[in-house]
This record gives C-alpha cells, structure tokens and sequence, in this order.
C-alpha cells in the first residue's frame, strides 16, 4: 500500500522509532483496532494472542505472529482506553535487554484522530547493529501503521 502521510524517521541518539499518522476515524475505532487481538491481527502481523483471550490492559500477555519472522511476545505496560497504549515486545521474553517498548498514544482531531507510535530501547552490540534495527523498525511501522489506517477507513465503526 502507499500512502501520502509522512514516513517513520529514526534518533539514533535515543534509539528510537516514530510515526505519525493522520486516520479518518474517531479514537474509539483507533482504539479497538490497537487493543482488540481480532482487529490487532487485521493489521499488525497476521495473528494476534493473549494469554486470556481478552483485549489489550495492563499486565495482558500475548504475542503476535509476523509470516517469515515468527512469533513475538508482548507485555502491556501502560493503558489508558481511547488515549495510550504502550507494551513491551520482542523474539523472547527470555532476553528482556532485546525487547523495545512501543508506546502508541491517539489524538483526536474532528471526525479523524492522529495516532502516534513511538518505539525505544533498542540495544546491539555495536553502533551498526543498533542502526540496522532502527532502519528495520522504521521500514515496519511505515507498512504496518499503512496496514492500519487501510484497516480503519475500511469499516463501519
């Protein structure tokens, strides 16, 4: 998919991610498609678990699964519905100093709301590691928050 909003950029002093999108929905809609798995997996990845089967709140656990990268595991950190969600994630919650916290927080502007991620904590072992998975993350959330937007303007809410 193309879109005409602004790209992902990189701060590679704060290793991290951020992108702002414009969605032609209200913040409730944003908010199920972020919060709810069935709708988490229209967009991000192709499937989307929770270890209660519920949405997205604090403490949930879960993962994701990306086809040709596996799963991903998640830990919500912060919830506050129709405003922010923010969760930890990663190949393995084993290796808790690989994982990044992607935090995403929703602005309603009229009939539309400006969504908002912003990724932190990667680590490598060297300068061009740390580069490498900012880049790669960077490219993600150009598609997948695309996905997104496609994904809300597509329905009745």
């Amino acid at each position: 998919m193309t879109t005409t909003q602004p790209g992902a950029t990189v701060d590679l002093d704060a290793r991290s991610v951020t992108r702002t999108v414009r969605v032609a929905a209200r913040p409730e809609a944003v908010w199920r498609v972020l919060s709810e798995p069935e709708h988490v997996a229209g967009w991000f990845g192709d499937e989307c678990e929770t270890d209660d089967g519920g949405p997205l709140v604090v403490g949930t656990k879960g993962r994701l699964h990306f086809e040709g990268y596996g799963w991903s595991v998640f830990e919500v950190t912060r919830a506050e519905p129709g405003r922010l969600l923010a969760y930890r994630w990663g190949q393995s919650a084993d290796e808790p100093g690989r994982m990044t916290e992607a935090e995403f927080t929703l602005r309603p502007d009229g009939d539309g709301t400006y969504l908002t991620v912003h990724e932190t904590g990667f680590s490598g072992d060297t300068d061009d590691a740390v580069r490498a998975a900012l880049d790669g993350n960077r490219a993600g959330w150009d598609g997948e928050l695309d996905e997104l937007v496609a994904y809300v303007e597509s329905r009745a809410w």
